[in-house]
């Protein structure tokens, strides 16, 4: 296969890419537009209950849709886990949901490289993230910035990919990493469903804990590893 050949099959399967995110996105959007409303919610409830198979499917869809295209807030998509199915299995889906989409964005971004990301993502977050690309602690790096709320996660989903992170640890670190934000955000949407007002607020303790932490520190963190690199490289 001549240059020429491999970059028109690389421009195809990026078209092809991003067709197939519009599609997913156009049929997921009347979700979307469900659960932002307590009647639209309890709509999606009643069809989960008498469609479990689709009603899980569907989820497991837009969990991916919004690692992957990062247009629908991922806490709303969270509590909606906990309000369909409960807790437990509300947690499992959205781990399962997010581990699939950050697969897809992992292997497309090492496919197709930098261009690629530069289409996805804005250049700004690219430039403040730079410094994975070269430092040792890249791992310990990813781990911090994903367990801090506020953080870039949608940028560091893309970005992360480009340095040379092996794709196990990548998962490995950026699911512990999440998976606490996941248990709180759906056992806030099944106590919401069941009306229990300690765990509510006690929830919300947690997330609005972890969001001044990440507003007042996360320019420091990011920033002393960006210190960091240049320090090395000095």
């Amino acid at each position: 296969m001549n240059q020429k050949h491999k970059k028109a099959v690389r421009i195809a399967s990026v078209v092809i890419f991003f067709a197939v995110m519009i599609i997913l996105t156009a049929v997921c959007w009347p979700v979307v537009k469900l659960i932002q409303s307590d009647d639209g919610r309890m709509v999606l409830k009643d069809f989960v209950s008498d469609n479990i198979f689709l009603g899980v499917l569907m989820f497991l869809a837009l969990q991916i849709l919004q690692i992957v295209v990062a247009l629908i807030p991922g806490a709303v998509v969270q509590v909606l886990g906990g309000v369909l199915f409960g807790g437990f299995w509300g947690t499992l889906l959205c781990v399962l949901g997010t581990f699939l989409g950050e697969a897809i964005v992992f292997y497309v971004v090492r496919r197709f490289g930098k261009p690629f990301v530069e289409a996805v993502i804005d250049s700004k977050n690219i430039k403040r993230l730079s410094f994975l690309q070269d430092t040792k602690k890249c791992e310990l790096a990813v781990f911090i910035l994903f367990l801090i709320p506020v953080m870039p996660k949608d940028a560091l989903t893309y970005i992360a990919p480009l340095t040379r992170i092996k794709p196990s640890a990548f998962f490995l670190l950026s699911m512990l990493a999440r998976s606490p934000w996941l248990v709180v955000s759906n056992v806030f949407g099944s106590s919401l469903e069941s009306g229990n007002l300690l765990i509510m607020v006690i929830m919300v303790a947690i997330v609005a804990v972890g969001g001044v932490v990440g507003i007042l520190y996360k320019d420091r963190i990011i920033n002393a590893f960006r210190n960091a690199r240049k320090t090395r490289n000095g």
